[in-house]
């Protein structure tokens, strides 16, 4: 058990560690492509694990035969959907949310990176 809090424990210690840097750079720079990482990296891990929860919640009701009016949840009540394919379904949905926010914060990271001019070396031989 106690292996858990530890594995727990590390993990938000990278997450702080990653926020930290994060934080530090974009004061540095005020590339807004930060921001965007941040959110891809940091926040929507945090928003997409309390949205599970909630996906368990309603799960659980449509196992024990229990109405669920949320779309797309009443989609397996009415017997459109299966809660297998249901549950694929929001998980490539959440890692396509994911992926598309880090997709934005490295356009914005790169085009930040290529856009500027090259600034003068001090060590000129």
């Amino acid at each position: 058990m106690w292996s858990l809090y530890i594995l727990a424990g590390l993990t938000l210690l990278c997450y702080i560690a990653i926020v930290a840097l994060l934080v530090r750079q974009y004061f540095r720079t005020r590339d807004v492509g930060l921001v965007w990482l941040a959110v891809a990296v940091v926040v929507w891990p945090f928003v997409s694990r309390m949205l599970q929860a909630g996906e368990k919640v309603f799960i659980d009701r449509l196992v024990h035969h229990q109405p669920v009016e949320l779309f797309p949840f009443s989609l397996v009540a009415s017997g459109q959907l299966t809660i297998g394919s249901l549950l694929v379904l929001l998980t490539y949905t959440q890692q396509l949310i994911g992926v598309v926010l880090l997709l934005v914060a490295v356009l914005y990271l790169s085009r930040m990176r290529f856009g500027r001019t090259p600034e003068p070396s001090l060590n000129s031989n």
